[in-house]
């Protein structure tokens, strides 16, 4: 029990405004009218609530809600009431009144009765997890994923829930995904769960890349997550990059020389470029697609060398 006389789990936990990201420092300009502090007020919000619901169910003898409710059901409390929140700061967005409709917020007066099974706006998911972020269908279009924590740690296994921390959000992300940032697993047959969209490497990139609030005893592992993803991007993209930075240049260079070229672009330390530009020259003499220059240790794209 802490020194106050409240237990761990029943205390509130307002959010540091210190994690807000600057709008200048997102990678695209926020839509529909908002602004990184109607996410902060919205994180403030959520974390109230669940606060004021566990002391009434405190007082009233009942489980928690973390314990009341499985998983699905509380991630999709701060996910209803993230949407309710948004749609409250901004003058374009409205909850969409179809139910189980897409997504969860839609421009007001854009479809007949603010309803729609499938349109286009804003959906929300809430989840604990730091990246297996899914969904019924692969659809483009912008999301907020919120990342909340769960005092679920091994440290705390043993303790009753009124003794572990209070649950609160960890960051708040935005960013709008295409079609091919989302993976595709069809229903098994014979199974009666349907098939699952997956959100990608890329989609987790920007994502993380867009996240609007982060805690600040969370930003260290944010900016890890974000530093591996982008390595993971650029490998995966080097030999496309490599290609079209030697067919550009119309000349031969090094690995090194590429690299640094790169570098700058890829925002990755320069050792870590290398290294990927390293294995795509590999990749790209074995498949043709560069050749040996002039230079010791140089190659240029093989479409201009054959001009």
């Amino acid at each position: 029990m802490s020194e106050s006389g409240v237990r761990p789990f029943l205390r509130e936990v307002r959010p540091d405004p210190g994690g807000l990201v600057d709008s200048q420092a997102l990678p695209v300009p926020l839509p529909f009218g908002l602004q990184p502090r109607d996410l902060l007020r919205t994180v403030e919000d959520v974390q109230q609530l669940v606060h004021r619901l566990n002391l009434v169910l405190h007082d009233a003898a009942y489980a928690p809600l973390e314990d009341l409710l499985d998983r699905a059901s509380f991630s999709g409390l701060i996910s209803r009431t993230v949407a309710a929140r948004l749609a409250a700061a901004s003058r374009i967005l409205v909850v969409n009144r179809y139910h189980n409709g897409y997504p969860d917020l839609i421009r007001t007066g854009e479809y007949p009765g603010n309803a729609v099974q499938r349109g286009v706006g804003l959906e929300i998911k809430a989840s604990r997890s730091e990246g297996s972020w899914q969904s019924h269908g692969p659809r483009p279009g912008w999301f907020c994923v919120v990342q909340f924590a769960i005092d679920e740690s091994d440290e705390s296994a043993n303790l009753a829930r009124l003794d572990r921390a209070p649950t609160t959000i960890r960051c708040a992300m935005l960013a709008e995904l295409g079609e091919d940032d989302w993976s595709w697993t069809p229903a098994r047959s014979g199974r009666i769960r349907s098939g699952t969209a997956s959100v990608t490497q890329s989609g987790k990139l920007k994502l993380r890349a867009g996240a609007v609030w982060i805690d600040p005893d969370y930003r260290e592992r944010h900016d890890a997550l974000l530093a591996q993803l982008r390595a993971a991007e650029f490998r995966r993209s080097a030999p496309q990059r490599v290609l079209a930075l030697l067919a550009a240049r119309r000349v031969a260079m090094s690995a090194r020389e590429v690299a640094a070229e790169l570098a700058e672009e890829a925002d990755l330390p320069f050792n870590d470029v290398l290294r990927a530009v390293q294995s795509a020259f590999a990749r790209l003499r074995k498949s043709g697609q560069i050749v040996r220059g002039s230079k010791r240790g140089a190659y240029l794209a093989a479409e201009v060398a054959e001009q």
